[in-house]
């Protein structure tokens, strides 16, 4: 397959649930900077359509696959989500952009555009990622699937490290130094690639 070309990079937030990924991201980087993915999750109150997602319905979100409109989708807890290629391509002309992905997501948008895919994998310890999703999380049932989850997810860590532009980042830190790190990584990865 002959890879398309972005003109800027993007960076990829991954990471195990409750690693704060969304978070750091938000912290680093412009919010205009965000490429919006589609999901049919339902939008909770403090979201804003087009700002947080494009919220789909089942129906809008199979008509984007029927026109091969997404670099990316997966289901996640039951819901799915998407990358656009527009909004990718469009997000990456004039800067960088960023969105937080699960691995999968990465390995597809990466297959698509190579190395201007930057991944960003946040490690953190499961003892963390519990202490953070029963701060978030009210939901105990929930929270066990996500724990659950830990181990699949932290894994990807060692997939990651294949790729040639990756960054890993310990998540355990306080906050204001897993940001710090990652603004790090993004300049230094801007240097490397413009």
């Amino acid at each position: 397959m002959e890879r398309k070309k972005l003109k800027h990079p993007f960076f990829v937030i991954i990471g195990p649930s409750g690693s704060g990924k969304t978070r750091v991201a938000e912290a680093v980087f412009p919010s205009e900077y965000k490429v919006i993915s589609h999901t049919t999750r339902p939008i909770r109150k403090e979201e804003v359509e087009g700002a947080d997602y494009y919220f789909e319905t089942e129906e809008g979100f199979q008509h984007l696959l029927n026109m091969n409109a997404l670099a990316e989708f997966d289901t996640y807890h039951g819901n799915q989500y998407g990358v656009g290629i527009a909004e990718l391509i469009q997000k990456t002309t004039d800067h960088y952009a960023y969105d937080v992905l699960t691995f999968k997501g990465f390995q597809k948008i990466e297959e698509q555009f190579g190395n201007m895919i930057i991944p960003i994998f946040l490690d953190v310890s499961k003892k963390n990622v519990l202490s953070r999703l029963q701060t978030r999380e009210n939901d105990t049932i929930l929270i066990k699937q996500r724990g659950a989850l830990y181990t699949q997810e932290s894994q990807n860590k060692n997939k990651i490290i294949t790729y040639p532009n990756h960054s890993i980042i310990n998540a355990n830190q306080p906050f204001e130094k897993v940001v710090k790190e990652v603004e790090q990584a993004v300049n230094e990865r801007i240097k490397k690639l413009e």
